[in-house]
């Protein structure tokens, strides 16, 4: 298994910009082809309120989101160029945002998004876009930081192991990461002594599935309150260096829809290093 196309999500931000940067890298490794997809927040604006815009203020608007999308075609096609990626495409889908990223990342083998921005006016947006790619398209995504990732990514991994379809789907998605690290420790965080002592068998079973691929890998078990598992992983990652994270992505219905679990939605917050997720 390998990354053969990467998805990338773009826009006009400096964040948009770290974003390919890891993309281009991570084409130039496996190699991959490139997709940058540009995706703006939509404007938030009735159709009562728009039939009273003057039409010269709706067409300066169209005009300023014209040429705002044509400067961030030209920086990924730059961004792609110095970094030598020669199979490349850009797309801008019209519609809903999370509808077209979502029908989007089904043909990419990863998908490269951005933390959500805390404290800004997009993090909702950035929050609906996450959650909609991760629990929808079926495949692995990497969170880039908002403070940016330029050094290396996947040398030594930490992995949030936990004995669920998540979990093991992200730690088999992550396979093509895992195969060139140099240190992998999986960390599993149970609630109680006895479901240490009845998990025991899983750590061995992933622990096996690794070797199996070549993987030396390490399961280390922690007995703590589910409230301080983020904050334990998040310490680890410090322990040891980590520059991945991966995980399951994890969810809980809320009425008609899906919202972020605890420590998914902490990690997501707090990340210092790329987190890798699946659902």
């Amino acid at each position: 298994m390998t990354y053969r196309s990467i998805l990338v999500h773009v826009d006009g931000t400096d964040r948009s910009d770290a974003r390919m940067r890891v993309a281009a890298r991570l084409a130039q490794v496996y190699p991959a082809q490139i997709v940058g997809v540009y995706l703006v927040p939509g404007p938030q604006v009735s159709l009562f309120a728009t039939a009273l815009i003057p039409p010269d203020f709706v067409e300066r608007r169209l005009q300023l989101a014209n040429d705002a999308q044509h400067a961030a075609e030209a920086k990924f096609r730059e961004t792609m160029k110095a970094a030598g990626v020669k199979q490349v495409e850009f797309r801008a889908p019209v519609g809903d945002a999370t509808e077209a990223v979502i029908a989007h990342s089904r043909y990419a083998d990863l998908i490269v998004l951005g933390q959500p921005p805390r404290d800004e006016a997009e993090y909702h947006y950035s929050m609906e876009l996450a959650n909609a790619v991760l629990m929808g398209s079926g495949r692995p995504v990497l969170f880039v930081p908002y403070t940016g990732a330029d050094g290396p990514i996947g040398e030594r991994v930490l992995i949030a192991w936990k004995d669920a379809r998540e979990s093991a789907r992200a730690v088999a998605d992550a396979l093509p990461f895992l195969k060139e690290a140099k240190k992998v420790l999986a960390v599993a965080i149970a609630d109680s002594e006895e479901e240490t002592l009845k998990d025991l068998v899983t750590d061995k079973q992933v622990e096996g599935f690794l070797r199996r691929h070549e993987i030396e890998a390490q399961v280390k078990r922690i007995v703590a309150p589910d409230i301080d598992a983020g904050e334990l992983l998040l310490s680890h990652v410090a322990d040891i260096g980590a520059d991945l994270i991966v995980m399951g992505g994890y969810s809980r219905p809320r009425f008609t829809q899906l919202v972020w679990g605890g420590v998914s939605k902490l990690i997501l917050n707090s990340m210092t290093v790329p987190v890798l997720m699946s659902h």
